[in-house]
């Protein structure tokens, strides 16, 4: 059975149990849900859209706009035209539950798809100081702090960073170290960006990260002129690196360059 259409089934199946609706409207909810299985889903939608004309339970509706948000936006890539039902929820129920489900979608899609950080930095804002807290707390901080990378608030998305990379418990704080060295490197303090980044070389287990962190500080070492040690990273790399012809091609400079120097 098509993922989607599981998961509408599990959240609106309580709901047949729970409340007394019209038969027509059970009719038209299994109707959807059968277009969904058939992958036909902007009928499914059409079908939802003619629930929602008859004005069912709040409960319902939010079911519904949640689910033709995830059908317009993971099934048929129309993301821009996802955020108005999601946002619709928002505007129907308190429900703790649907409104972080909610705002994880609107996070999500803002961030990974539409790049729109200034609304993806309010969706995480919120899911971060949610209290009690939540479980993905660490993630929507550290989404939080990219949003404000992404938007050029170097200087507090740092501090986010920083808080992240002192818990030793969050899934966060090596990645956290990486965009710290990042930001160093985007400011230009080479020698900053240079201790963040051997700090997070040494944590970090997936060998293609440490080949980019690599690739970033021999490029610090070498606007420092300190060209040994840029060029003995770089050859450390090469090969490994994706675009072999860059690294040859520093490797070729700093060679060129050394060699004048000792004319």
């Amino acid at each position: 059975m098509n993922k989607i259409l599981i998961m509408g089934l599990a959240l609106l199946a309580p709901f047949f149990y729970s409340c007394d609706f019209t038969p027509r409207i059970h009719k038209e909810v299994l109707k959807a849900q059968n277009l969904i299985a058939k992958q036909e889903y902007q009928k499914a939608i059409d079908n939802y859209e003619k629930i929602l004309v008859k004005n069912p339970p709040n409960e319902l509706k939010t079911k519904i706009l949640y689910q033709i948000g995830d059908l317009y936006s993971l099934y048929l890539s129309k993301n821009k035209k996802s955020l108005k039902y999601y946002q619709e929820i928002k505007e129907i129920t308190d429900s703790p539950l649907w409104l972080v489900k909610t705002e994880e979608r609107l996070g999500d899609i803002n961030f990974l798809y539409l790049q729109d950080y200034e609304k993806s930095l309010t969706s995480y804002k919120l899911l971060s100081e949610f209290r009690p807290k939540l479980q993905k707390q660490d993630f929507y901080r550290f989404r939080y702090g990219l949003s404000l990378l992404n938007l050029d608030n170097l200087y507090e998305a740092a501090n986010i960073f920083k808080e992240i990379s002192e818990e030793k418990n969050s899934d966060y704080n090596i990645q956290s170290i990486y965009q710290l060295g990042l930001i160093q490197f985007q400011i230009k303090n080479w020698k900053g960006a240079v201790k963040y980044l051997n700090d997070y070389i040494k944590l970090e287990s997936r060998r293609d990260n440490i080949v980019q962190a690599k690739f970033l500080m021999a490029n610090a070492y070498e606007t420092m002129e300190e060209l040994k040690i840029a060029y003995n990273i770089y050859y450390s790399i090469l090969g490994e690196y994706p675009n072999t012809e860059v690294v040859n091609q520093r490797l070729e400079s700093i060679y060129k360059r050394r060699i004048a120097r000792k004319r």
